[in-house]
């Protein structure tokens, strides 16, 4: 396995069948099949074994994961959405795909799944970070890291919360909400607040963003045969005809929001990013954060609806905080918000893998992985993994306590939201979201499920619980 160093770290050693195929390794021009022999390893391959799969991971979620490796061990290779990866699960090896960026791609990974719905993906200088690697990868974040740093943050909090409590009123109002369908809709609406500083036009955006982000479920890339794929492909061209639409009035009005400050960029650093990219860019950002995060809420309102004393416990913290409404600052303090949250993310993770590509031949313990072979290190099982959890099925949130510090056993053990250079650049807003709705939503109700239901783990594609989620919500 080759060695990074500053001199050589954007010059990896790559298989020259893969550079003849994609060439420019740091923007690939197209995504690749698995083209490398992979028999050798334990699993499955065929037809069958990809409609089981597929259909496994979307109904099951990481109970059909977990049931994988025992089956097949740490290592081993299966069919999903029409394409044959190899699933790693031992937390030691999943760390180091994750951070060796120097033997494994990310933008490889992930054009297999969305090539074909953006026909000029990576046409532009700039393009979304997941499909860019080592010095483009960084110049995308770069870009990016100002929208998401601490001010910002900040002022998305402030302009998030009046919505949360606005739609919170209403649902107490009504004395009930199907939660997972008006969440969904609630965190585009943020979105479009926050990202595109525009308070109309959700629905549009919200229906265009589900369309686009389910394609890569789709167990065909034929538009001819896959209604799915057919939406995906509409779906991205209605956001970039939306977004594309605003660019002259944002570059002559400004703004504080995330798609008013990139346009500010391309202005005033021409080079930098073009329209394209930009479009794309924003599309990534959007379509992240809303699927992301508003998975994540609904999950944990089902755990709680489930677990009323955390619901207790987390409504006394919150009123001991702010009776009113809460500061991003005082935010911070909502320590049992934030251990149900990462309980909930453990138990019911919302991305299951860090997604690579080998870029030459790598060694993971006593397995060859050959150049070119797409690897899947499957965070979500290492998350359940009962050599690193006490009770790993159990929902316990104070596992996360300093005394208990479950998730500090092994630098794998919690990375919901991925590590090393790709790790996910909204966590922090995703975090302070959650604070958020949570701090709006306590202090003004109960809630307990309409129709008690055992709720089970699901890929769709984000990972969230099944059903709908719909609660009684009942005024304090």
């Amino acid at each position: 396995m080759s060695t990074t160093t500053p001199e050589n770290r954007d010059q990896p050693q790559v298989a020259p069948f893969i550079l003849n195929h994609v060439g420019d390794i740091s923007r690939p021009r197209r995504g690749m099949s698995t083209a490398a022999a992979i028999e050798h390893l334990p699993g499955e391959a065929g037809i069958v074994a990809n409609v089981r799969n597929t259909l496994g991971w979307m109904r099951r979620g990481n109970e059909h994961l977990l049931e994988q490796h025992r089956r097949f061990g740490p290592v081993y290779r299966t069919v999903f959405a029409g394409y044959t990866v190899v699933c790693v699960a031992d937390p030691e090896m999943v760390m180091s795909i994750a951070r060796d960026d120097h033997s494994w791609s990310t933008a490889l990974a992930w054009l297999t799944f969305f090539q074909g719905i953006d026909a000029k993906i990576n046409a532009s200088q700039i393009d979304s970070p997941l499909f860019l690697d080592f010095k483009p990868h960084r110049d995308a974040r770069k870009i990016l890291q100002p929208a998401f740093g601490h001010t910002a943050t900040a002022g998305y909090f402030d302009a998030a919360t009046p919505i949360f409590e606005k739609a919170i009123d209403r649902w107490v109002e009504q004395g009930h909400v199907s939660f997972k369908d008006a969440i969904r809709s609630l965190l585009v609406e943020v979105s479009t607040r926050i990202f595109l500083g525009v308070d109309s036009g959700a629905r549009e955006f919200e229906r265009a963003l589900i369309d686009y982000w389910e394609g890569p479920l789709s167990l065909s890339r034929s538009a001819l045969l896959s209604s799915k794929w057919r939406r995906s492909i509409r779906g991205h061209r209605v956001l970039c005809e939306m977004l594309r639409s605003r660019i002259a009035e944002r570059r002559a009005t400004g703004g504080d929001d995330l798609f008013s400050r990139l346009c500010a960029k391309t202005q005033e650093s021409e080079g930098i990013l073009d329209d394209d990219g930009l479009v794309r860019l924003v599309i990534g950002v959007m379509a992240a954060a809303f699927a992301t995060t508003s998975s994540g809420l609904a999950s944990m309102a089902y755990l709680l609806a489930i677990h009323p004393e955390w619901q207790e416990k987390m409504r006394e913290e919150a009123l001991a905080v702010s009776k009113g409404r809460v500061s991003y600052e005082d935010s911070k303090q909502l320590e049992v918000t934030s251990r149900v949250w990462k309980e909930t993310m453990r138990l019911y993770p919302i991305a299951p893998y860090c997604a690579r590509r080998a870029l030459h031949d790598v060694n993971l313990g006593q397995f060859r992985i050959p150049a070119g072979t797409f690897v899947m290190g499957l965070i979500s099982v290492v998350m359940q993994d009962s050599a690193l959890w006490s009770n790993p099925q159990r929902f316990d949130p104070d596992r996360f306590t300093e005394e208990r510090a479950e998730d500090k056993k092994s630098k794998a053990s919690f990375l919901p939201f991925g590590t090393g250079a790709h790790t996910c650049t909204g966590m922090h807003l995703a975090n302070a979201e959650a604070k958020s709705f949570w701090h709006a939503m306590l202090t003004r109700c109960r809630f307990t499920l309409e129709r008690n239901y055992r709720g089970r783990h699901t890929y769709m594609p984000a990972g969230i619980v099944s059903g709908d989620v719909k609660l009684r919500v009942e005024r304090l």
